[in-house]
């Protein structure tokens, strides 16, 4: 009420004072009264307004008592033309400048992006916060507040911590059920203040770590009545900035249902990575005393097994721990105090005793811990590695026995010279050297796992095991250039280069090969030298070989590479590598091993590796159509039809080991 007498007064007193004192102004400032704005403004009305009532000059009263000139585009800012609200405001403005606002206004110099009591509550349509059309009505408060910090470039030009404040509340449990009419749900000024609002790091912010847990009471206060009881805030109030308080555990502004499958505080999350965010880190540990391997040993139970399976039944941390008054262990009120502890497993178990809950504890199986559960353990662990081992070794003598039998046998049938000796050496040099490429590059990628652990005990540290990797990386190159001279000049090269080219009959042997398998009533098809299958390994082999030597340079020397200006290059690269890796080790595994292992007419082994020859029974069944074209070129030889010379490396060593047994 006497803010509207003082306005009115104003209204009366202001022409009076610009009729004596006007004439002392030059006539360059034109005085305005309040009637004329409209004749510019026509489009401001405050009919809509709380301020409905006020004339232009009750807010811009500096133009009529000054002049200022803002008639023209790049004139007097919009600060120049209006008067401070805290002239009706008072109490409001002097929160608001000592406010982040207020102080980003001053520190800046910038009001255009600091946000000023009309960036909040709007201008000329100001309407009180009660009103639904009002910029600080509570379901529109997250938009006004967007209009700065949903601006990225914003945001980080005044590394403000947050990117994305209001996308990540629309999604929260507090935006849903305001959203269903729930206007009492927390939004931005009620945790964040009104005119106060202050940084997060400043000590006395609402939303700094000590007090942020105030804050959120305000609504949830016997909640925080059980927080206040905890470890965690005991620890909180002696200054432990480490220790959590509730946006630790459940978010800053997409605060969502424990239900929810993706909330931190849900029963997977809750053990996964809430509560081993701390449990689990060696650092806290160590600073705090803390018991180690409560997580792992937790997440190797039974309720941690199911729980990470997605059992929504099963105990996670905060069943049996408690979710906000979680207490010291030695506190008799504790949940998981001696005398509590049959109590709470009876939540879930009713049938619980003292014996019982005594069993379900985080002790890892230690000698000291757990003796007789220790002496248990050692003596599976030494059952199993005898047992096993034992049947390892049987076995692979028995294996052993059976590819000598298969060797021995081979050995005194004729056969066919499949690859040359230098052909041979080759596959023995690739197969170490791809070996060693996957077990030393797979080791870097897995480093964790227990088979990396096993090669870093036997002395395969980071520099080794990066040595060997490039060592036979080196290897692979070169033998790859061996390769290519001996394609281009060596007959023998050019023959397996052409048999190796993959032709439109392949297909069509592909569909036949299927075929037979599947019914067994069509005739088995006759294959060249290399059949598809061998084709498509070579070639897959080549491709995998360019791809891992270009990709394994840029990786090697990423300095030299990246003076191309690329940056997208050696990370593109590190997914070639990567990926080639899986691709060819899979490859390998399910196509090669499959038919020089595992085939049936091929187990236990085939043989042809060793020594590059395969019987002409074996040969005929396999390479029918092949073993046909050798034979009819040594009979042309025999013949004097053709020339040894002439003849393809296969026939040509049939014939000279047949010279040679029957000269």
């Amino acid at each position: 009420m006497t803010h509207h007498k003082h306005k009115s007064i104003h209204r009366y007193i202001a022409p009076i004072i610009l009729f004596f004192f006007g004439l002392g102004f030059s006539q360059d400032n034109d005085l305005f009264d309040s009637e004329e704005c409209v004749d510019c403004h026509e489009d401001v009305i405050l009919d809509d307004s709380m301020h409905e009532d006020f004339d232009c000059g009750d807010c811009h009263g500096s133009i009529i008592e000054t002049g200022i000139d803002h008639s023209e585009e790049g004139g007097a800012h919009f600060k120049d033309v209006c008067d401070d609200c805290s002239e009706c405001h008072e109490d409001a403005a002097e929160v608001w400048v000592e406010s982040a606002h207020g102080v980003s206004l001053y520190a800046t110099g910038s009001e255009k992006e600091a946000a000023h009591c009309w960036s909040c509550h709007g201008g000329h349509d100001i309407q009180s916060s009660d009103m639904v059309d009002s910029k600080t009505y509570p379901l529109k408060l997250a938009e006004t507040c967007g209009e700065c910090h949903a601006r990225p470039e914003l945001v980080e030009k005044y590394n403000i911590p947050n990117l994305h404040p209001v996308e990540l509340f629309s999604k929260s449990y507090h935006a849903k059920v305001m959203s269903e009419g729930h206007l009492q749900a927390a939004t931005c000024n009620d945790c964040h203040g009104t005119h106060d609002i202050r940084i997060g790091t400043d000590p006395t912010s609402t939303i700094s770590h000590a007090n942020v847990s105030k804050t959120c009471g305000q609504c949830h206060e016997g909640i925080f009545d059980a927080y206040e009881k905890s470890v965690h805030w005991q620890a909180l109030i002696r200054g432990e900035r480490e220790s959590p308080a509730c946006v630790d555990c459940h978010g800053e502004h997409e605060i969502i249902e424990s239900s929810d499958p993706n909330s931190p505080v849900s029963k997977r999350r809750s053990a996964e990575e809430t509560c081993a965010r701390c449990h689990q880190d060696d650092r806290l540990v160590q600073k705090y005393g803390l018991d180690e391997g409560k997580i792992s040993s937790y997440q190797d139970s039974y309720h941690g097994l199911a729980v990470m399976n997605g059992d929504e039944n099963s105990a996670t941390c905060y069943d049996c721990h408690g979710a906000h008054a979680i207490l010291d262990l030695q506190n008799p009120l504790s949940s998981i105090h001696d005398n509590n502890l049959k109590e709470t497993c009876e939540k879930c178990h009713p049938n619980a005793s003292d014996s019982f809950a005594q069993s379900y504890t985080h002790k890892s199986v230690q000698m000291a811990d757990r003796p007789v559960e220790w002496y248990v353990k050692m003596v599976y662990i030494f059952l199993i590695v005898g047992t096993v081992g034992g049947m390892f070794i049987h076995n692979g003598i028995i294996l052993y026995g059976h590819i000598r039998l298969k060797y021995q046998r081979e050995k005194t049938e004729d056969y066919i010279q499949r690859y040359t000796k230098s052909q041979v050496i080759q596959h023995y040099i690739l197969m170490i050297s791809f070996f060693t490429l996957v077990l030393t590059g797979f080791a870097l990628k897995f480093s964790q796992s227990f088979w990396v652990e096993g090669l870093t005990w036997l002395g395969m540290d980071e520099a080794v095991r990066s040595l060997l990797h490039r060592v036979a990386a080196v290897i692979l190159i070169v033998l790859s250039m061996w390769h290519v001279f001996e394609l281009i000049l060596f007959k023998s090269g050019r023959q397996l280069f052409s048999a190796f080219l993959p032709r439109l009959r392949d297909f069509k042997l592909l569909g036949k090969t299927l075929k037979y398998a599947l019914i067994r009533q069509a005739e088995k098809p006759s294959q060249p030298r290399f059949d598809y299958t061998e084709k498509v390994e070579y070639w897959a082999l080549i491709w995998g070989t360019i791809i891992m030597i270009l990709s394994g340079f840029i990786l090697w020397f990423p300095e030299w590479f990246g003076r191309f200006n690329l940056p997208w290059l050696i990370k593109v690269s590190e997914v070639f590598h990567y990926y080639e890796a899986w691709l060819a080790s899979l490859s390998i595994l399910v196509w090669h091993m499959f038919f020089v292992l595992f085939h049936p007419k091929e187990y236990p082994l085939s043989l042809t590796w060793l020594h590059g020859r395969m019987s002409i029974t074996e040969y005929k069944e396999k390479h029918l159509e092949d073993y046909e074209n050798i034979m009819s070129e040594v009979e042309a030889v025999k013949r004097g039809e053709l020339s040894i010379n002439q003849c393809c490396f296969q026939a040509a060593e049939f014939l000279k080991r047949y010279r040679t047994i029957h000269s």
